[in-house]
């Protein structure tokens, strides 16, 4: 995938039944978490290629990926109080 958007990644992820939330650490860095749903362990296989195909050899992805998280639930959360 050469033009690779953090939001499809993650909306297909959330298909196939892997979502990801992010936590900021203590040290500034960025643990990203995973929670499986329903419909992860019949698309395991599908997610583990989703994620090899995008994430595999691009290691500044996984930092971009966990600072769009970030953002977007510090935002989810300041339209919800």
């Amino acid at each position: 995938m050469a033009d690779f958007r953090i939001k499809d990644f993650l909306d297909r992820l959330n298909d196939l039944g892997l979502m990801l939330s992010a936590t900021r650490l203590a040290d500034g860095t960025i643990r990203l978490n995973q929670w499986r749903g329903i419909k992860f362990y019949e698309n395991e296989a599908e997610i583990r290629n989703v994620w090899m195909s995008n994430m595999a050899g691009h290691d500044t992805r996984m930092q971009d990926v966990a600072r769009y998280l970030e953002l977007t639930q510090s935002r989810n959360r300041s339209l919800q109080s």
